[in-house]
């Protein structure tokens, strides 16, 4: 599954995480959304334990190098949206990396596309790193959920 140059690991169709488990993160540079669902899928490959390098080759995904991919989120999304979006970002690493969950503020903005997408997000949820949410007292348009 290598192949030659540098790979983003998870966003893009062309992506290391899109070819080989037919997933990715959509979207061009890292905001709130991206680096929401850059985390779910960061925390996913914490829970089994691999993860891909920019060649695409299988590799631990260690305690360090989950660390290391989650805070730096935070220049990404400084140097492709500026300040105030860098700001929302580092709000959401500390939380992730406090609970080492999507915590329920954050589960909204988790988007992630390919063939696969459901089972991984259903994954996600199961493991209970990406809170499920169970509509209730649906009336018209108006519809409360509970978020465990």
């Amino acid at each position: 599954m290598a192949r030659r140059g540098k790979l983003n690991i998870y966003q893009g169709q062309a992506s290391a995480y899109a070819l080989a488990e037919k997933t990715y993160v959509p979207g061009e540079g890292v905001n709130l959304e991206t680096a929401t669902s850059i985390a779910s899928l960061l925390l996913r490959d914490l829970s089994r334990g691999w993860t891909y390098d920019h060649e695409g080759r299988k590799i631990p995904m260690t305690e360090k190098l989950f660390t290391k991919r989650l805070f730096y989120l935070y220049p990404l999304a400084l140097k492709h949206y500026g300040k105030e979006e860098a700001r929302k970002v580092r709000d959401m690493v500390l939380a992730v990396f406090a609970s080492r969950k999507i915590p329920s503020t954050y589960a909204k903005f988790v988007k992630l596309e390919g063939e696969n997408k459901n089972k991984v997000i259903r994954e996600l949820m199961t493991k209970r790193l990406l809170p499920m949410v169970v509509p209730q007292n649906v009336r018209g348009n108006k519809a409360k959920a509970t978020v465990w």
